[in-house]
């Protein structure tokens, strides 16, 4: 393994240990409950629907990503955070809650690191 290949490697198993913390409260309806509470959103039965499949997806493709930190899915992880900002950003223009900011900082950062060890590699 280069040594850029092992910068894809690092900075994806980062990322993807980040995505587990961040996601794994949202995995059951009850902890998503508590999550949401703590973030100011209301956690009506549709919403923490979605909060624990997007939370359950989230923490599967962590680990995928750490136990597979190939660049094709570093790669795919990198294109997916860009849209995550997109759609964060989107939400804050929208009025939602300011607690967003943080996970849109959190994720424009994984996405530059990322990007930056795939286009050096």
């Amino acid at each position: 393994m280069t040594s850029d290949q092992s910068a894809v490697t690092r900075w994806g198993r980062a990322g993807a240990v980040y995505d587990f913390v961040a996601s794994i409260a949202f995995v059951t309806p009850w902890t998503a409950g508590l999550a949401m509470e703590l973030l100011g959103v209301d956690g009506n039965t549709p919403t923490l629907l979605f909060a624990t499949l997007f939370g359950t997806v989230v923490v599967m493709w962590s680990i995928a990503r750490w136990l597979r930190p190939q660049p094709v899915l570093i790669g795919i992880d990198t294109a997916g955070r860009a849209l995550f900002s997109l759609w964060f950003a989107w939400a804050l223009a929208d009025g939602q809650t300011r607690a967003l900011v943080v996970f849109l900082v959190l994720e424009l950062f994984w996405g530059a690191a990322q990007l930056r060890a795939l286009v050096r590699r």
